[in-house]
């Protein structure tokens, strides 16, 4: 109701959406600034975004596009169960992790990315599963055929969305060619990794092309330096967890507490579940395939630890420990839906016990406690109404609705016929009014943006603007740029900085240089904006841009002053007339070696 504000989505997962959509091309970088060299993700999720920005002109579908990815990992956790009578089971433990803070707070009516690697990753997963366990095959094995084509696509498609996919994705590589049949292996490889290519090959493909790295984050393997941009600016440090395994000080000041903040209360009993019944599974699973996918699980749960990022933070301080323990959602959503496939669980009893357990963990670790303090919750309780309780409903009483014990519907009947036009009625009542809310979405848009950090006023400016060329200068509105868009997102940004060896992005270091890169730009208007302090968000850093341009008279503030001005650009800047006090390196905040 006020606009999409999640951080990463306003700074770089729909800015790359609408430069998509600006540009209807995938072949270029869009660089959103000048600290991280994030324009070198995967961009699957982005480009479902661009998608609707296409076909409507506006961003309104973004603000439900994960509701849709939600039902998707609900239904694949559903699937995994299935073929061994255990549906509930496995529902119910994805439900425990899809409910957690860690997620429930970033990715509803987000932009945010990493539901649709869960969603993805347990699609391959349930496709998989469902495939072995056929019994006129040898069950707990597979063959090169439609299953395991479908499936690789879906494992791409989750590597082509998020790197920290990467690490289940290759594990469950290594789960699907041991159960491969005896003699098919090869053609298994191919089958799956051919299909994995078509689903999120792209990117790598594009990113080892422009810098002869496929994942140019990743500088070193060892001793091995890999080519990739050199970066001049720094936001925070990119420690992992394995960094700090043995310091028990971290451990009860940020560790023990972010997790308790991520999983709940309970988070002990869901680790301790999951390792043990991964454990119960490599040992008493039904089959080679899941035996072989528990021993992935695990692995790619140990593998989080390495993630780099996952304890980000100044050296002994890692604040976003508990921001990032998303990284760890994938591989602990593979672990949660196998387990009920423990054979201990083939009885009602253990069955009945385990789902009291996976219940309590849900309801003590889960957030559903929050629905009741958020402005949207009328919408939210609708919503699920309409999409969650009457389909249901509809399905327990199918047989006096006349559905077939299969789902089928026969027209031929006038009960049939009755339903069919009740659903079409109801989906024709959704979109009338899906209407009248994208008009009450679009007129609180962005109306009062992040007032504290000085984006309220400039985002307001922002929504008035159409088919503008806006430059922005400073790190803080690089993060903070998608609302300078516009409504119709016809605005086009860029970002000033200068183009640097192996695909990088880099901070000017002097006045003439950014006057004359602002002139290049052939800008309408020009954003200015102080160094954003990761480490302490609300004491931003001097960034020297506006400075370097406020006493040009090409220039005339139309917004502000203030941490953050908007500046029309009535002509060219004189690179000449700059302050030589002004200019140096050390006039830039954010350098290696400062």
């Amino acid at each position: 109701d006020a606009g999409i504000s999640n951080f990463d989505s306003v700074w770089y997962h729909l800015p790359f959406s609408a430069d998509l959509f600006q540009t209807g091309s995938t072949l270029s970088f869009y660089e959103p600034e000048t600290v991280f060299t994030n324009w070198f993700y995967p961009q699957n999720s982005e480009l479902v975004h661009a998608v609707g920005m296409a076909l409507t002109g506006r961003d309104f579908f973004s603000v439900l596009v994960n509701m849709g990815w939600l039902a998707l990992a609900l239904l694949a956790a559903w699937c995994v169960g299935r073929p061994y009578a255990r549906p509930h089971l496995t529902l119910l433990a994805a439900s425990i992790l899809l409910a957690a803070h860690t997620i429930v707070v970033r990715e509803p009516g987000t932009a945010k990315n990493d539901i649709v690697a869960i969603s993805l990753l347990l699609s391959a997963l349930a496709i998989l599963i469902n495939r072995g366990a056929d019994t006129s095959d040898t069950r707990g094995r597979l063959g090169p055929g439609w299953a395991m084509a479908a499936a690789g696509l879906a494992a791409g498609l989750a590597v082509g969305t998020k790197v920290t996919a990467l690490a289940p994705v290759a594990l469950m590589t290594f789960a699907v060619l041991v159960s491969a049949h005896h003699g098919t292996r090869l053609r298994s490889a191919a089958v799956w990794f051919g299909s994995g290519l078509i689903g999120g090959g792209f990117w790598y493909l594009r990113n080892l092309f422009a810098t002869g790295n496929p994942i140019p984050q990743v500088e070193s393997i060892g001793p091995i330096n890999l080519p990739g941009p050199e970066r001049l600016q720094q936001g925070r440090d990119d420690f992992n967890v394995f960094h700090y395994i043995t310091d028990s000080d971290i451990w009860s000041e940020f560790f023990f507490p972010g997790l308790e903040r991520g999983f709940g209360e309970l988070w002990p009993v869901l680790f301790v579940v999951a390792v043990l019944g991964l454990i119960a599974l490599i040992w008493r699973g039904p089959g080679r395939l899941a035996r072989a996918h528990g021993f992935a699980a695990l692995l790619a749960i140990a593998a989080y630890l390495f993630t780099p990022l996952g304890a980000a933070g100044p050296e002994g301080s890692p604040d976003a420990f508990a921001i990032n323990l998303r990284f760890l959602a994938p591989a602990l959503s593979m672990a949660l839906v196998l387990i009920p496939l423990v054979s201990w669980f083939s009885r009602p009893r253990p069955q009945a016990i385990f789902a009291l357990v996976l219940l309590a963990l849900f309801l003590v670790d889960g957030r559903g406690d929050a629905i009741w303090s958020q402005s949207g919750r009328w919408f939210g309780l609708a919503f699920a109404l309409v999409f969650v309780v009457l389909p249901a409903l509809a399905w327990h009483f199918r047989s006096r609705l006349g559905i077939s014990p299969r789902g089928r519907l026969s027209l031929s009947s006038g009960r049939d016929r009755l339903l069919a036009g009740v659903v079409a009625a109801a989906l024709g009542a959704g979109l009338l009014i899906a209407w009248p809310l994208a008009d009450g979405y679009f007129d609180s848009r962005y109306t009062d943006f992040e007032p504290e950090a000085g984006f309220a006023e400039p985002y307001r400016w922002a929504n008035g603007i159409e088919d503008a060329e806006i430059g922005l200068a400073g790190t803080s509105a690089g993060f903070r740029q998608y609302g300078f868009f516009g409504p119709d997102l016809s605005n086009r940004l860029t970002y000033i900085g200068r183009a640097a060896p192996a695909g990088g992005f880099d901070v000017i270091r002097n006045c003439p240089e950014f006057r004359r890169a602002v002139n290049e730009a052939d800008l309408d208007y020009l954003v200015t904006s102080p160094f954003l302090n990761f480490n302490e968000d609300r004491q931003p850093i001097y960034s020297p841009e506006r400075d370097w341009v406020a006493d040009d008279s090409s220039l005339s503030r139309v917004v502000g002053p203030g941490p953050v001005e908007v500046w029309r650009v009535k002509g060219r800047l004189d690179p000449a007339a700059c302050d030589p006090a002004a200019s140096g390196p050390e006039a830039t905040p954010g350098l290696v070696g400062s």
